[in-house]
């Protein structure tokens, strides 16, 4: 019988690049020459989803023309949560029922006849959800869920990590801990972003296998969040030297952010170096809890990590990745318990005076000095 592919979430990037995965799997390297393939397209802002869904439902009940198979993609629907809205009843079904009806009831036993839809905002809690689910598994089609990544959600530094290790695996490129701990933590969820960065170091590592935290600063966006990011770590370190010398940069890059950004591009800034040395003080609670010898190294913390799952624990320390949390420890070595206190006042200073308009390049100076000067 006839397949039926449903792509969905609420991931709009990944759904997209999926469907798109798809057709070419089905139809070829250029969909549009396959005379088996008619696409109704769901993204039109300008149209309600009515005339989508009476458009793809008449597409389906048309024979094949030209070709003894036939493929459907209703393209990008983006109207799903309209579409559920629709009152239905016996007298007048809503579209959303009719296709449903369809799909479960009248897809050719033949196998000439593909179905797919992809688009975010379908319902998992809905009947026509729970059809789709059904009728892709009794037609040996498949049902893909993509949902976006949570940065606060447990466990997320580890997936996320996992993730960029697999991309660039099949690719047959490694990333050292330093670089995947800096794409994780400047790009987070946004995989889009994310797609986009790891092609950009694929492309210019050429024939090198192993990619490094140089090669992601040399090559990645240079925006608010990797700025903030390379400069916490350099007052994290204490590397005044690279602190300071980053600080035209960064002057520039948040004069250029701050119009589209309302005028809060700076507060990125600060907010970065607040984070950083919050988790610093917490890896310092978390040493003197855990009794963390003077000279662990990385293994140590896989160790620590790995005893730790499942184990009640509210500390933020724990929901990093091992490697991320042994570098934020030994730079914690780098401060007494004063110097991270200054710190944060230092941090707090430094936060008033760029957002009440004062010398932003003196602010910065006066805050590396203060954190990272020796």
């Amino acid at each position: 019988m006839g397949k039926l592919y449903l792509i969905s979430g609420n991931e709009d990037f990944s759904v997209k690049e999926r469907a798109v995965e798809l057709i070419v799997s089905l139809c070829g390297e250029n969909p549009e020459d396959n005379t088996a393939l008619e696409i109704i397209r769901g993204d039109d802002d300008s149209e309600k989803f009515g005339p989508v869904l009476e458009r793809f439902i008449a597409t389906l009940e048309t024979p094949p023309f030209l070709s003894p198979e036939k493929i459907v993609w209703l393209k990008h629907f983006n109207k799903f949560e309209d579409a559920l809205a629709e009152s239905s009843n016996k007298k007048k079904k809503s579209h959303i029922d009719i296709l449903g009806d369809f799909l479960k009831e009248e897809l050719p036993p033949e196998p000439t006849l593909t179905v797919i839809i992809d688009g975010t905002g379908l319902d998992r809690r809905k009947g026509f959800f729970k059809i789709c689910e059904k009728v892709c598994k009794e037609t040996g089609g498949a049902l893909e869920w993509f949902e976006k990544n949570d940065p606060k959600a447990k466990g997320f530094a580890q997936i996320l990590h996992r993730k960029i290790r697999e991309v660039m695996s099949q690719n047959n490129k490694r990333l050292d801990e330093q670089a995947v701990s800096f794409l994780a933590e400047t790009i987070g969820g946004d995989a889009a972003r994310l797609k986009n960065e790891l092609d950009k170091l694929i492309s210019f590592s050429g024939e090198n296998t192993m990619i490094s935290l140089e090669d992601c600063l040399r090559v990645c966006s240079r925006n608010t969040e990797t700025l903030s990011w390379e400069f916490s770590s350099a007052l994290a370190s204490r590397n005044a030297a690279k602190a300071i010398s980053m600080i035209p940069g960064i002057i520039e890059t948040l004069e250029q952010e701050r119009g589209s950004s309302g005028g809060r591009a700076e507060l990125a800034l600060i907010s970065s170096a607040n984070s950083e040395f919050k988790n610093l003080l917490s890896a310092k609670c978390e040493a003197e809890r855990f009794s963390i010898p003077a000279h662990a190294n990385a293994d140590y913390f896989y160790s620590l990590f790995e005893s730790r799952k499942g184990a009640e624990n509210n500390s933020p320390f724990f929901s990093l990745h091992p490697f991320r949390a042994f570098k934020l420890w030994e730079n914690s070595t780098r401060f007494t318990d004063v110097e991270i206190s200054r710190a944060f006042a230092a941090i707090f200073t430094a936060n008033k005076q760029m957002v009440t308009g004062g010398d932003m390049r003196l602010a910065l100076e006066t805050l590396v000095i203060k954190i990272a000067g020796t």
